[in-house]
């Protein structure tokens, strides 16, 4: 991904990920003429985080027959993969994250065969808007001018949780981004390693250094102490809830999800289809709360969310429960309180609610995952955004907030015509944000209003 940049075009989207590729492909779809720049800043082997930083073993969340590119062909990866390796994948089967990165390039590259349509490596610092056009300043000092801007970043990544401890620590103990090059280079075989974070990220990142050979102990170090929970093996039929019980609060939402899984439980029934009821009606129920129940809901029940939620395969669960028999896999409950440097080894510092404890390791690994709010962002663009007003944030911080078309809302409250927003961004404003099914209709939904100012 690495082409010059023109001074103007009709469609900048910002971020190289599942929302800004899939937007690009459908924009030039109804568009063939349209003159099309994608900027992304990561320097990654494939789109976005989830499926250009990922390993060949490293699998989607979600079956392989759900996942299409749009909302009017939900089977069209499985079909990709059908026909590029005939039987080898069931629609039910979780397939490698690294093929879906090769089917949203294939998608790509189909669009801009007869199109001029660039993707740079570039980041955006700052955006400028006048009546009929975006500038856009570039990390570079450069500027493009488009008719619009759709912002698909997804979520910054969170600082190191040993921010503000590792002024003494030399760098080759920490890993700040695992899904940098190297991040995992250059352990022994038999060396401890402590990583921040027990979910999806955390379980990559072990199997990585398994099949890498690494036979030492792994502690995942978190706050919850929690493992993502398992996917079921077969489709399940989904509860079906009363919207006005969901929208009550917190406690009644909860209430009514508690009954659902106790009775499909008495009918021998697994209690994901209680979660999966939910996907339906998750946005309209966020929106239906006040803001103070959002943040009840994210103070007291976002990590038991997480874990519900978002689930894994159930086989990689299983090695991570024979690595913890065996004694290899430990999960530990708390935060880091300290590092420090002995006998050439990093001292990890650990309170839990219990005990403190230290934790002796070669290296210490981030998977805590994004950012969960953006009001004290670092990062440039989402800086300078809310900072010159023309981006807000949500009630509770968890993102920008954006119209039901997802067209940007300034401090004031206003729409700007011409800066879009799809993704992980639009949390505060939806919660559900970040899955495919929800990031198709989305991006379909942003294209149809773009197209006709471009």
């Amino acid at each position: 991904m690495s082409a010059s940049i023109p001074t103007t075009c009709d469609l900048a989207i910002i971020g190289g990920g599942f929302a800004g590729l899939t937007a690009m492909v459908s924009l030039l779809n109804v568009r063939p003429d349209a003159r099309v720049v994608l900027l992304e800043r990561h320097p990654r082997r494939g789109p976005g985080v989830a499926y250009g930083g990922c390993e060949p073993h490293h699998l989607l969340n979600v079956p392989a027959g759900r996942m299409g590119a749009t909302p009017a062909d939900p089977g069209a990866f499985h079909a990709w993969l059908e026909s590029r390796e005939p039987g080898r994948w069931a629609a039910t089967d979780f397939a490698p994250r690294a093929r879906y990165g090769e089917y949203l390039m294939d998608l790509v590259d189909a669009a801009r065969a007869s199109n001029s349509a660039i993707l740079a490596r570039e980041s955006v610092v700052r955006l400028e808007t006048t009546p009929r056009h975006v500038d856009l300043l570039l990390g570079s000092g450069e500027s493009l001018r488009a008719s619009a801007v759709l912002l698909a970043p997804g979520l910054p990544q969170a600082r190191p949780p040993w921010r503000g401890l590792d002024d003494d620590i030399p760098a080759g103990f920490l890993v700040a981004d695992p899904w940098a090059p190297g991040a995992l280079d250059g352990l022994d075989a038999g060396q401890a390693v402590a990583v921040v974070g027990s979910g999806l990220t955390a379980i990559d990142i072990v199997s990585s250094l398994r099949r890498r050979g690494h036979q030492g102990s792994i502690t995942l170090l978190s706050r919850g102490g929690r493992l993502p929970l398992p996917h079921v093996g077969t489709p399940v039929q989904p509860t079906t809830y009363a919207p006005e019980e969901l929208a009550k609060g917190v406690l009644p939402a909860l209430s009514a999800v508690r009954a659902a899984a106790k009775e499909l439980a008495s009918r021998g029934l697994p209690w994901q289809g209680a979660i999966d009821g939910l996907r339906s009606q998750t946005s309209a129920t966020w929106q239906a709360w006040s803001a103070d129940e959002r943040s009840r809901f994210v103070r007291h029940l976002r990590s038991l969310w997480e874990i519900h939620r978002h689930r894994a395969p159930a086989h990689l669960l299983q090695e991570l429960e024979s690595q913890r028999r065996s004694g290899t896999l430990s999960i530990v409950r708390g935060k880091i309180h300290g590092l420090t440097v002995v006998g050439g080894q990093l001292q990890v510092q650990v309170q839990s609610p219990e005990r403190e404890s230290v934790l002796t390791v070669a290296r210490l690994i981030n998977c805590a995952g994004p950012a969960q709010g953006i009001r004290q962002t670092v990062d440039p663009l989402l800086s300078s955004l809310l900072h010159s007003g023309l981006g807000s944030t949500d009630d509770v911080g968890l993102g920008l907030r954006a119209d039901p078309q997802g067209r940007m809302l300034r401090h004031d409250g206003k729409p700007n015509e011409r800066v879009w927003l799809v993704g992980a961004l639009r949390k505060g404003d939806l919660w559900e944000s970040t899955a495919v099914p929800e990031l198709r209709m989305q991006v379909a939904q942003a294209v149809a209003g773009l197209a006709p100012l471009l």
